[in-house]
C-alpha cells in the first residue's frame, strides 16, 4: 500500500504544480477543458492534467471539476485518477476531494468518496468507503 499511497502524492504534487501555472496569470477567473502536460527532459509525456472546468478563487485556491490525471511510463498511461471535483490550496500544498475518487493502474483500482493530501508530509488520506482491488495483471505485455 506505501506505494499506491506514494503514487497519490505525486498525482496531486502534479497538480499543485499545475494550478501554480494556472493561477498566475488567471486569478479570479475560469479555464474550461484544460490540459496540462509534463514532460522529461526528452520531451517525452510524465503526466497530463485534464478538467473540464476550473476556477480559481479569490483566496488563491483553484476549484477543479472533472479531473483526469494521467501519468505515463514509456509513453503509455500507466495510472489514472480521477474525481468529479477538487479543491488545491496551491500555497499550502493542499488538496480536498469531496467527490469520490479512483485510481486506476496495472493489476491495482483504488476508489473512495473523500480525499485530503499534504503536501509537505506527501500524506494521502481516502476518507470513506475504500475500497482496493488487486488482480495479478501487471499490465505488462
Amino acid at each position: 500500500m506505501s506505494k499506491v499511497r506514494h503514487f497519490l502524492g505525486i498525482v496531486l504534487a502534479g497538480l499543485w504544480a499545475s494550478a501554480v501555472v494556472f493561477s498566475d496569470q488567471l486569478a479570479g477567473g475560469y479555464v474550461e477543458k484544460f490540459e496540462v502536460p509534463e514532460r522529461d527532459a526528452d520531451g517525452n509525456l510524465v503526466w497530463m492534467i485534464r478538467g473540464e472546468r476550473g476556477q480559481f478563487l479569490d483566496d488563491g485556491r483553484l476549484q477543479i471539476e472533472k479531473l483526469r490525471a494521467e501519468f505515463y511510463s514509456s509513453n503509455r498511461v500507466e495510472y489514472v485518477f480521477t474525481s468529479d471535483s477538487a479543491t488545491l490550496d496551491q500555497h499550502n500544498r493542499h488538496a480536498r476531494m469531496a467527490s469520490p475518487i479512483r485510481l486506476e493502474g496495472p493489476g491495482l483500482i483504488v476508489v473512495g468518496n473523500g480525499a485530503e493530501w499534504w503536501g509537505s508530509s506527501n500524506l494521502f488520506h481516502i476518507e470513506g468507503q475504500v475500497r482496493v482491488v488487486l488482480s495479478g495483471d501487471s499490465g505488462e505485455r
